[in-house]
């Protein structure tokens, strides 16, 4: 049997490789004849589209599943995020094994254990990308969906040769579902069919790491203030430090 920390542990690491996108049941709109769209200008639009955005929010649901020591795991979570550019977020991401909030804000970036009620705070300079980095590169720190927060999200995706399979549709919005390999991964992405490029659904797979699903819905006109970024320490929550990365 499977404990549930290194299920967790299993998760988490899932999580960091497929940069957190996924997978939606599609129902063909079109011909199943490859379209003659490049996918590589598709992918390029939403990554162009996304960074020229200001201030959005996007809820999603993820499901990882993978096979360790002969056991099939489930793991279900949503990530709920607010962004404002260049330097404000907060995500929560909630399941069975996680249930934590960062915030980024004047600054400072902070994460909560909401069930342990610990959190740490650092110090940081610079725009979200910066920020990010940093706390990848020096605490080991790679928040769920965090490629979503870029303003360049080409920087992680290296593809080879993108297919474009036409259009289908994905939770009744009409999309353009392309594929292709990032190593032994591959990765099945579909991309809103209009004027707003998003990314609505994705699917990985990796021989390794087992599969990836998620579904994303996106607000790209959100009605938050600035004060949903500052964070607020509950009663009773105690002030931990994070250890840099050896």
């Amino acid at each position: 049997m499977i404990s549930m920390k290194k299920a967790a542990s299993t998760f988490s690491l899932a999580l960091l490789l497929t940069t957190g996108f996924v997978y939606a049941e599609t129902k063909s709109v079109a011909s199943e004849q490859v379209s003659h769209i490049n996918g590589a200008t598709l992918l390029k639009g939403t990554y162009d589209y996304l960074g020229s955005l200001e201030k959005y929010a996007f809820k999603s649901t993820i499901t990882n599943t993978i096979i360790e020591e002969g056991e099939s795991i489930v793991d279900k979570r949503t990530v709920q995020a607010k962004v404002k550019r260049p330097d404000q977020f907060k995500i929560d991401s909630k399941g069975e094994f996680i249930n934590r909030s960062a915030y980024l804000s004047g600054g400072v970036f902070t994460m909560i254990d909401n069930d342990e009620k610990y959190y740490a705070s650092v110090n940081s300079v610079g725009n979200i990308d910066s920020t990010l980095d940093t706390i990848n590169r020096k605490l080991g720190i790679v928040l769920p969906t965090s490629t979503l927060l870029y303003s360049d999200m080409s920087k992680f995706i290296h593809p080879r040769r993108v297919q474009n399979f036409g259009t289908r549709k994905v939770s009744g919005v009409a999309c353009n579902y392309i594929a292709f390999r990032q190593g032994k991964t591959t990765v099945h992405m579909w991309i809103e069919n209009s004027d707003r490029p998003l990314i609505r659904a994705a699917k990985i797979v990796s021989p390794k790491h087992g599969t990836t699903d998620m579904v994303i819905n996106w607000d790209v006109n959100p009605g938050f203030s600035d004060s949903v970024f500052v964070f607020k320490a509950p009663k009773g929550a105690s002030n931990v430090s994070i250890k840099p990365v050896k």
